[in-house]
């Protein structure tokens, strides 16, 4: 009688113990059934999308050591064959066909180039008697002319480069480019008496002086020839230390 107690028992316990185990167990499946169903039928993880295409615009600063001599204040002559620094900024856009060869179009606008200085003293009418139209000259003075020259630079230059492959990050490349310049130039004469005042004679309706201005504006063929190295500082950004020779015409 006790043995067979005792065995009830151990199987009243067992079932026990594989009921409770089973209602423990269920929530924990039915919890990672769950989890199966969201990753698989949810929606899917965002992929990574390359950003950008072959179009890139640049921007430029340059020293440049110009044959451009300096001008006489009259914008009459060359002073001399000497070379002069100069500086130039530009703005452009182009496109990467492949990692070998890439084009661009370049706005450059160059430092002015600007004179200024007094040219020789002569003698200048200052006073008039008679009557318009034909008035008598009876006085003259001292008169000296002031003059302002510049001559402002822009090209606008197609250029096309290769580069030749890149080695921890640097890609050196060479170039060659064409487009066209154009020159304006202005200059302003201004006439001073003995006493500092402007020049000029008035009288009985008629006026009289010598200041003038005069310009020009010039278009010429320009080419140029480039070689340089870049290298990226951060995604989508790059530096470029290059050298170019350009003949602006």
């Amino acid at each position: 009688m006790s043995r067979q107690n005792s065995r009830l028992r151990i199987i009243a316990g067992a079932a026990a113990i594989g009921i409770a185990y089973g209602l423990l167990a269920a929530p924990a499946d039915v919890h990672a059934a769950d989890l199966d169903t969201m990753f698989v039928h949810g929606t899917p993880p965002v992929q990574p999308v390359e950003f950008g295409t072959g179009w890139y615009i640049r921007g430029d600063l340059a020293f440049a050591d110009d044959s451009l001599p300096p001008l006489s204040a009259d914008l009459s002559q060359f002073l001399s064959s000497a070379r002069q620094a100069s500086l130039s900024a530009g703005l452009g856009a182009g496109y990467k066909f492949t990692n070998w060869l890439r084009t661009d179009v370049v706005l450059d606008y160059r430092k002015t180039i600007s004179a200024a200085g007094r040219g020789p003293t002569r003698d200048c009418i200052t006073q008039l008697n008679g009557t318009p139209p034909i008035p008598a000259e009876t006085v003259y003075g001292d008169c000296t002319p002031n003059y302002n020259s510049s001559v402002r630079r822009w090209d606008l230059m197609a250029n096309v480069y290769a580069d030749l492959g890149t080695w921890y990050g640097i890609t050196p490349y060479i170039g060659a480019g064409a487009g066209l310049s154009l020159t304006r130039t202005s200059s302003s004469q201004r006439w001073y008496m003995g006493n500092g005042n402007p020049y000029h004679v008035a009288t009985d309706g008629f006026y009289f002086n010598w200041d003038s201005n005069s310009g020009d504006l010039r278009y010429q063929f320009a080419w140029a020839l480039m070689a340089g190295v870049s290298y990226p500082i951060m995604d989508h950004l790059l530096v470029d230390i290059g050298y170019r020779y350009i003949n602006l015409g």
